[in-house]
């Protein structure tokens, strides 16, 4: 989708805006997101504060202020048992410490790549051999769904058949 405000750039930035009970939205791209102030120039955008613009620098992260625990309260930030790294650290630089980070803190990073990019699958090209791998796959998995209906409405021809059309598909015999 093309920004709708140069229509010249990819749209990677949604915004939205209430006023007065009247909703607006805005595909941008990212120089016209900075142009309008909506976000902060030379910022990565991944786990930033949107609010930080609106608020004078003493002011600390105002969603955590909010939402969260003050750190005074002696609350310890989650860490990751591999590499030791906290959701701040990673939001800040805008990577991951180590393969155990995804399962540490795997609600944080699906809420952040949510929000970047709308979705959390990929839904973009793929290599050839990958997407035939994958496309097999897909087709498994609605086979035994298929399968699993069949048997649960006691259609047992049709279960049957699925059963023998999974089991070739699994042998190799069918593509």
């Amino acid at each position: 989708m093309k920004c709708e405000k140069c229509n010249e750039k990819e749209a990677n930035f949604f915004y939205e805006e209430n006023v007065n009970g009247e909703k607006r939205s805005y595909h941008l791209c990212r120089a016209c997101a900075e142009e309008m102030g909506l976000i902060t120039k030379g910022k990565a955008g991944f786990g930033e504060d949107p609010f930080s613009a609106l608020f004078p620098a003493g002011y600390g992260n105002f969603i955590g202020d909010i939402f969260g625990l003050p750190q005074s309260l002696g609350v310890k930030a989650k860490k990751c048992e591999g590499c030791g790294s906290t959701w701040q650290e990673i939001a800040k630089s805008g990577k991951v410490g180590c393969p155990l980070c995804y399962g540490t803190f795997g609600d944080e990073l699906e809420r952040s790549i949510r929000s970047i990019h709308g979705n959390v699958t990929h839904a973009g090209r793929a290599p050839a051999a990958r997407l035939a791998a994958l496309e097999k796959k897909n087709r498994m998995v609605n086979l035994k769904s298929a399968l699993k209906t069949a048997i649960e409405a006691e259609n047992f021809e049709e279960a049957a058949r699925l059963r023998d059309e999974i089991r070739a598909m699994e042998n190799g015999e069918k593509e």
